[in-house]
């Protein structure tokens, strides 16, 4: 790349780039953890090196679509067989799902809301955590995210092309793990939304194309090398061999949410969603982007609300911090949109009009409720340096992060860094206009 070419690469990309310097901070700095599932994983994954095949200590391959631990089998080989490096695989997906929410909030709303999103995904802890164990969420998470933005332009510009590559990341995403269906839903519903302003018409044609990519895969790997039945892929051990539980809490869900992102992630969401139904015609053009995300959230929890109550299984119920992973980014895109929301009240204000004044409370109340939710969450990291227990209820039951390495000794200098760099990131235009403005009449004097 040519000098020009990378200064024209971090002119257009600075901000971005800014926030992802953030989140490694913190990623880097934060302890690596494990706990049952993830020796298990790690188990196949090793396996994958050893025997070439994701075997686990019953000598049955594991229950699970294999294409994460084949992910790992590169890394281990040249590195090393080691859980560290097995969790140093798992930052680095989670530092691209950081990039592909900046993208999805840049192809829904708009740049600002993308790294605004970006940084509250970049240092929530529940991502944080997730990005430091050897489990293969947050590799189902990336490609889930990838074939959802590839997914969105495909409809966007009526693309049976863009619709195949969509179709063939949603392969790779479903081979690494079946909660990748779920990502579903909010293209479906992005379909349907803009089916009267797009060109895009759902066809038996367009629906091939896109599933044709998962069912080869499906069928080479459960029909050919393992041998398995060929709808393998949609059933795990959870429920083929379910651990049922009788009285389960019903605050379990919300427990689990605000105790792995916080009150006040939750609360600029609410916010964000009742600012879109006051100003339902100001915002009109995004409205229907929210009911995406709602619409996203609803399914993920939904599904896990039918497990627990609906089929009484324990896995969904002390697992709900993983069940309910693929709904984080669209809690972090609803509160980051009152960024652009916030834009646009300060754009139709009409400074004759007195009333319109008021317009700068819903402004302020948003932007101090992503600020604390930032702060939330550094106040979080910072507290916990060892074992951490997302609890579900008060029986003892809790989804467990035993510590495997300590985090560096200044952890906390790092995290504190990180949120600075961020918000200076996403501030900087506004920061350098204010200056320009506010120093003009010194422009003008020199000029002179």
């Amino acid at each position: 790349m040519e000098r020009k070419d990378f200064r024209a690469f971090l002119g257009a990309h600075y901000q971005l780039i800014g926030v992802l310097i953030g989140s490694f901070l913190v990623l880097a700095s934060t302890g690596t953890y494990t706990n049952w599932d993830s020796q298990l994983e790690f188990q196949a994954a090793s396996s994958v090196v050893t025997r070439g095949f994701p075997f686990v200590t019953t000598g049955l391959m594991i229950n699970q679509p294999p294409l994460g631990f084949y992910m790992d089998a590169p890394v281990f080989q040249a590195l090393g067989l080691s859980y560290t490096n097995g969790v140093g695989v798992v930052t680095a997906f989670g530092l691209g799902c950081v990039v592909l929410v900046y993208a999805l909030g840049c192809v829904l709303y708009g740049k600002r809301t993308g790294l605004v999103a970006a940084a509250l995904f970049g240092i929530v802890p529940w991502h944080v955590f997730m990005s430091r164990i050897f489990l293969i969420d947050v590799q189902c998470l990336f490609f889930s995210l990838l074939f959802l933005v590839v997914g969105v332009l495909a409809v966007r510009r009526n693309s049976e092309k863009l619709l195949l590559a969509s179709g063939m990341v949603f392969a790779v995403a479903l081979m690494t793990k079946l909660f990748a269906l779920l990502m579903l839903v909010p293209l479906l519903l992005m379909v349907y939304l803009e089916r009267k302003e797009g060109g895009f018409k759902l066809t038996l044609r367009k629906v091939l194309v896109f599933l044709v990519p998962s069912f080869v895969l499906q069928s080479v790997w459960f029909g050919g090398f393992a041998r398995q039945n060929f709808f393998g892929v949609y059933f795990s051990s959870d429920f083929t061999h379910p651990v049922l539980i009788t009285n389960p809490s019903l605050l379990f869900l919300p427990r689990v949410l605000v105790g792995s992102a916080g009150w006040f992630l939750f609360l600029a969401g609410l916010f964000s969603l009742a600012l879109s139904l006051l100003y339902r015609r100001l915002f009109r053009r995004t409205f229907w982007l929210d009911v995406v995300c709602v619409g996203a959230i609803a399914a993920v929890a939904g599904l896990d609300l039918l497990f627990v109550f609906g089929f009484h299984l324990i896995a969904p119920y002390v697992s709900a911090f993983k069940y309910n992973y693929l709904a984080l980014p669209f809690f972090c895109l609803l509160a980051a949109s009152l960024a652009d929301k916030s834009g646009l009240l300060i754009g139709s204000m009409e400074p004759k009009r007195r009333i319109h004044k008021l317009k700068l409370i819903p402004v302020g109340i948003g932007l101090v409720l992503l600020f604390a939710s930032m702060l939330e969450s550094m106040t979080f990291l910072n507290k916990w340096g060892g074992f951490v227990a997302f609890e579900v209820d008060s029986n003892g039951h809790y989804f467990p992060f035993n510590t495997f390495t300590q985090p560096t000794a200044y952890f906390q200098a790092f995290h504190n860094a990180a949120i600075v760099l961020m918000v200076l990131s996403i501030t900087f235009p506004f920061i350098v206009s204010c200056f320009k403005r506010g120093f003009g009449w010194l422009t003008m004097v020199l000029s002179s």
